[in-house]
């Protein structure tokens, strides 16, 4: 049962992955290209020289994102089925579709929601560039604070 619900959150993680590959590429790609068109003439008024391009944008932005989307998607799927396997028959008698909304809404507010009203994600070009490991820390410390308050209420 295990093996059938893994694939199956795969797959669904997968098509999600889809869904946020179409909305990124025609939707966020834009504001991308917008802040990088800005950074450059920013360090090219201050005299600096321009970045070398490692990767092509044109591949960034095409199956780079595709290949980054559907890796994440798969991952987070999987992830997602194998706590409801765990979970399912141990966390009260819900159906599996209520069990399933359930784990998914408790994910966003542990996961998404708390740690974003504290310490919102950053690009690295916000701020000052010395404090990116200190906010990048901040923010994986809520993550676990929020974690471990989310298994502390559990366990009430």
């Amino acid at each position: 049962m295990t093996g059938r619900l893994l694939s199956r959150g795969m797959i669904a993680g997968i098509s999600a992955a889809l869904l946020a590959f179409v909305f990124a590429r025609f939707f966020g790609e834009p504001q991308v290209n917008l802040a990088i068109a800005f950074e450059s003439a920013k360090d090219l008024a201050a005299g600096d020289p321009p970045e070398p391009e490692i990767i092509s944008r044109g591949i960034q932005a095409s199956f780079g994102l595709l290949t980054a989307a559907v890796m994440y998607g798969a991952a987070y799927g999987g992830i997602f089925a194998t706590i409801f396997a765990f979970a399912y028959g141990r966390v009260g008698r819900f159906s599996p579709r209520a069990l399933s909304a359930l784990l998914a809404a408790a994910a966003f507010v542990v996961f998404v929601l708390v740690p974003d009203l504290k310490y919102p994600p950053n690009p690295p070009a916000v701020g000052l560039p010395s404090t990116i490991g200190l906010r990048t820390g901040a923010y994986f410390g809520m993550i676990a604070l929020s974690l471990c308050a989310a298994a502390a209420s559990y366990m009430v």
